[in-house]
């Protein structure tokens, strides 16, 4: 069960403020390494393609571990990003939410809040 805690509206702002700036993060992260993982696969084609890297005897292990990196994007979480975003939706709601909510309802926001921001500890 959640412990009732109260905020003032600045601990409110400042703790989703964090949770917005973390998932905006991990996104960031996440696509930086699917352009990486890209990037090197292309690279090694194509300097493979123009006779720069020559292994003659292993061009189809090259070949196939350039075609394995880039097709390994296959397995890049887009769902994780996806459900990131609806996530930082969410949150923005329920801020304003927050903002414009008075008594028992004000307070249900909150404990929603703090759930979140309980599993942004625990995840």
């Amino acid at each position: 069960m959640v412990e009732n805690h109260h905020f003032s509206e600045m601990d409110i702002d400042l703790y989703i403020h964090q949770i917005i700036l973390t998932y905006k993060s991990s996104i960031r992260f996440r696509i930086g390494f699917a352009v990486l993982i890209i990037f090197i696969g292309i690279l090694i084609i194509m300097l493979n393609s123009f006779n720069i890297l020559t292994f003659p005897n292993e061009m189809k292990s090259l070949v196939s571990v350039s075609g394995t990196l880039v097709s390994s994007i296959c397995a890049f979480p887009i769902k994780e990003i996806i459900d990131r975003r609806n996530r930082i939706k969410l949150i923005h709601e329920l801020s304003e939410q927050y903002k414009i909510s008075e008594g028992k309802d004000k307070q249900k926001v909150e404990e929603l809040i703090w759930k979140i921001i309980e599993k942004n500890v625990v995840d």
